[in-house]
């Protein structure tokens, strides 16, 4: 596969040397390295990058910090993907139409450790909107901290769909949150064709954040997004790339192990938008002959990769359905996330019962660890399906999913929650259902 990391090196030079920059100043010590396009195929070998790092040494060691800046965010690049949703959206914004852009992940769209007005999707909104100023374009921002796209995918419809009818353009961001199980990959892709399969027809872009540690769900997740050939942005790749040839540190970064600090955040609106001005036409050098496939995928005409049963995802709550009988049980304001649910705080165990249509079943539960959170047992028609422990080491009042039973077709239920034996005098917090039919 051709090595385009001179092309970038040029390319860098070249903006910066016309003024075409409106990165913010950064630290001498803020740079990156090589960079492989990543399409189809994967990476370029360690080898192929510490040889092409060693030729083109000297002209890193001569860019200024601004030109390291722009390799930065060149690196994030990593599939361009069709157009023709983005390019949709943007003529709607350019004939001063209104349009809906949505950000669903965990707390680093949320914005958790910065203020609202600092936070990448924030920044990358505001940039679209003195980008296109006689448009009106609404702000969804979805991120809910520490949630996998599990349950991103239970709420997707409260919490992106509904707000403002269907977006015009979607961010995923789950890469740190997502675990590299089967469930979190058949979710993840569901999640992706929920909002592929609206009737609008919205644009969809993924993005790829890391840890401190290098964790990130980055690789299952772009198989994902090369499968619908969508745009797809990875901080993990730039800010690793930095990192390892010493023009960056995490902590010119971030202040803790995961969220981005305001300069962080910085950082990856402007990957955000290079990606946007790709996607309009208005960014040059960034499609050579292996970023040419503009092709939109056909999604209900393509088979999914990992699983895609769970995409008619539904929330269930106590706005929406009473119990058949509530035991030792009362409805209970949890979590702002999640404010009509159920808890118990001990007595007896009559448990909790419901009767409900559905074909796969979630429960979202209330996580802590505090020792008073039990583990309750889940039956449905009478038949017990999993145990649910709701303390966790790491838990810290967190709402958690846990897929209690997939099924054969949509049919009516009952589901029951009992304490298992030796947790009956303990808490335990039912939030919602997440549902297929």
């Amino acid at each position: 596969m051709k090595h385009r990391y001179s092309a970038l090196i040029a390319a860098a030079l070249i903006m910066a040397g016309c003024g075409n920059s409106s990165a913010p100043a950064v630290s001498p010590e803020a740079g990156t390295s090589a960079v492989t396009v990543k399409t189809e195929a994967p990476a370029a070998s360690e080898a192929v990058v510490s040889q092409t790092t060693a030729e083109s040494g000297s002209k890193i060691e001569n860019m200024s910090p601004e030109q390291k800046r722009k390799m930065i965010v060149n690196n994030s690049l990593f599939h361009i993907g069709s157009t023709e949703r983005f390019r949709k959206a943007f003529d709607k914004a350019k004939n001063g139409e209104e349009i809906t852009v949505a950000y669903i992940g965990g707390s680093i769209t949320e914005g958790y450790t910065v203020q609202p007005d600092e936070c990448w999707a924030y920044l990358t909104h505001k940039w679209l909107c003195e980008k296109y100023p006689d448009a009106k374009i609404n702000y969804v921002n979805a991120g809910l901290s520490g949630t996998s796209s599990t349950l991103g995918l239970i709420r997707a419809e409260r919490d992106v769909i509904e707000p403002f009818g269907e977006p015009d353009m979607i961010f995923v961001e789950f890469a740190v949150n997502d675990a590299q199980s089967s469930v979190d990959k058949e979710a993840y892709e569901s999640l992706v064709r929920k909002f592929l399969l609206l009737d609008g027809e919205p644009a969809v872009a993924l993005v790829f954040m890391r840890t401190d540690t290098g964790y990130s769900c980055q690789s299952q997740q772009s198989e994902i997004g090369l499968h619908y050939n969508l745009p797809m942005i990875s901080l993990n790749d730039a800010l690793t790339l930095a990192i390892d040839d010493g023009f960056m540190t995490w902590e010119d970064y971030s202040n803790d192990g995961a969220h981005p600090n305001p300069e962080g955040c910085k950082l990856i609106a402007e990957m955000v938008e290079l990606m946007l001005d790709v996607q309009a036409g208005d960014a040059n050098g960034h499609r050579d002959e292996y970023w040419d496939n503009d092709t939109p995928v056909d999604v209900r005409n393509t088979e999914p990769l990992y699983g895609a049963e769970f995409t008619d995802m539904h929330l269930l709550d106590g706005s929406m359905i009473q119990p058949q009988s509530m035991g030792e049980y009362s409805e209970k304001n949890i979590l702002g996330s999640f404010p009509n649910g159920w808890a118990r705080k001990g007595g007896g165990n009559d448990g909790i019962k419901f009767d409900m249509m559905f074909d796969d079943l979630f429960l979202v539960y209330h996580c802590n660890k505090n020792k008073r959170f039990g583990a309750a047992d889940v039956y449905v028609d009478g038949e017990k399906q999993v145990t649910v422990n709701s303390y966790a080491a790491d838990g810290w009042s967190n709402p958690v999913p846990k897929l209690i039973m997939r099924g054969n077709g949509e049919m009516k239920h009952t589901v029951e929650i009992k304490m298992q034996d030796g947790h009956e005098d303990d808490y335990f917090g039912i939030l919602a259902f997440g549902y297929t039919d």
